[in-house]
């Protein structure tokens, strides 16, 4: 009984804390984004950063180096357009990016 309990419970915490930001987060298109109106955070590595840059504004902050950057600085001050290479690595970058900052975040995949 009390582990039937456990189990639910971690498949509770599981579904909530890694899935829901997954499916919460908006997609936005490439030839819509307006430089002035959002502020855009390249979360891929830097190598994939610098062979396939995304445009000249954008800010690389490597998705091992967020946490870190985040406790120490200001992010932004306008909406989050989060550039990785899957939506896995974005949501992960949302998750650490909504405990900073109450903005709306969007992602952008590049390949």
């Amino acid at each position: 009984m009390m582990f039937e309990i456990i189990v639910t419970l971690t498949a509770f915490y599981l579904f909530f804390y890694y899935f829901v930001p997954y499916m919460k987060l908006k997609s936005v298109q490439q030839d819509c984004i307006d430089q002035h109106d959002f502020c855009m955070i390249d979360v891929r590595d830097y190598n994939l950063a610098y062979r396939n840059p995304f445009n000249s504004v954008s800010r690389n902050i490597p998705l091992s180096y967020l946490q870190r950057t985040t406790k120490e600085e200001e992010v932004c001050d306008k909406d989050i357009v989060i550039i990785a290479e899957s939506k896995l690595a974005a949501a992960k970058a949302a998750r650490i990016l909504k405990r900073r900052t109450k903005r709306f975040i969007y992602y952008v995949t590049v390949t």
